[in-house]
């Protein structure tokens, strides 16, 4: 009797957890929205024309570094993360005679860069 009891008891055990809703356990990636990639056009061109015109724009009368358009900035991209996150003083801080930029403006550049530059 006791065998049967047990065999009854593990079966409906083994039919319950067959039928029990999958969830994703806590801080699981699978339902997480992806981020938002960052691009040139969209969140880096309006900052650097913000904060870096007219030094890096040649149609604002600068001679730096063109930034104006994505073909060229992209190329300086690693540089530009560089210099902006050095502080004022230090050899080659940018921007040049200019405040820092704020850690949400480095952090945009900084995930353009990692993102693999996109343009769009």
């Amino acid at each position: 009797m006791k065998q049967l009891f047990a065999a009854i008891t593990l079966v409906t055990f083994i039919i319950f957890a067959s039928c029990a809703k999958k969830t994703a356990p806590a801080g699981s990636t699978a339902e997480a929205p992806k981020p938002k990639s960052t691009s040139y056009t969209t969140d880096v061109l309006p900052l650097l024309q913000a904060r870096c015109t007219p030094c890096h724009f040649p149609s604002k009368g600068g001679n730096k570094a063109n930034f104006e358009t994505y073909a060229t900035a992209s190329k300086f991209g690693a540089a530009m993360l560089e210099r902006i996150q050095k502080n004022p003083g230090e050899r080659g801080f940018m921007p040049m005679r200019n405040p820092k930029l704020s850690e949400a403006d480095i952090t945009t550049i900084k995930k353009w860069v990692e993102g693999g530059l996109a343009e769009n």
